[in-house]
Formats: C-alpha cells, sequence, structure tokens
C-alpha cells in the first residue's frame, strides 16, 4: 500500500464537513482495519520478521486506543469546533499513520530478503 503523508486518513481524502466526530470514528476504524491486515501478514511471514511486525503493531494498536479514548472524550455537540479536533487528533493521528507504515515496512524488507 503506498504511504501517504495525510494523517487524517488511510486513503487521500481529508475530513471537511460537519461531522467531524463521526468521521474520524470511521477513520479510526479504517487505521484499525489496516493493523488487523498487518497482523494477518504477520502470521503468514517468517519468524523473525514476525517478531518484528508484532513489535511494530503493538506500537500501532497502542496509538489506535490512544486515538479512540480521545474521540470518546470529544464532545458531540452541535458546537464541537472542528478545527478544535482536527488539532486535538493531529499527534495522535501522525503517530498511528507512522507506526503502521513503520509495521508495513518491515513487511516489505521481510518480503524481500
Amino acid at each position: 500500500m503506498a504511504a501517504t503523508t495525510d494523517k487524517w486518513t488511510p486513503g487521500a481524502e481529508r475530513v471537511s464537513d460537519t461531522t467531524t466526530v463521526d468521521k474520524v470514528g470511521r477513520l479510526l476504524e479504517e487505521w484499525r482495519g489496516r493493523i488487523d491486515d498487518i497482523l494477518v501478514r504477520a502470521d503468514l511471514a517468517s519468524k523473525d520478521v514476525r517478531e518484528a511486525v508484532r513489535a511494530q503493531a503493538t506500537i500501532a494498536e497502542n496509538a489506535y486506543l490512544a486515538a479512540a479514548n480521545r474521540l470518546r472524550e470529544v464532545p458531540r455537540d452541535a458546537g464541537v469546533d472542528r478545527g478544535s479536533v482536527r488539532d486535538a487528533f493531529d499527534k495522535v493521528l501522525d503517530d498511528l499513520r507512522q507506526a503502521v507504515e513503520s509495521a508495513e515496512s518491515v513487511i516489505r524488507r521481510g518480503s524481500v530478503e
């Protein structure tokens, strides 16, 4: 899967409408799907690659859980400022993206060797 610099999505779309909190929740589930895919691929890899991928996947899972916990803290009323929601998620989503990409990189390196 191609790397992306957009910390808000695993794909190319960005969050831009009034349902930011709901969209972030859906985006987190997309990231969760990527983590699950990494874990499946790790199970199919050689033992040394599997251990390295699992270590990176654990980091990704922790970043996912941090983002999910932060999302639960965001008020869901109409007065939520989308900009502040985005700002609050920038760091945790960037951590999540980096962790997932690191795990995917370990898989790619392992499949080449």
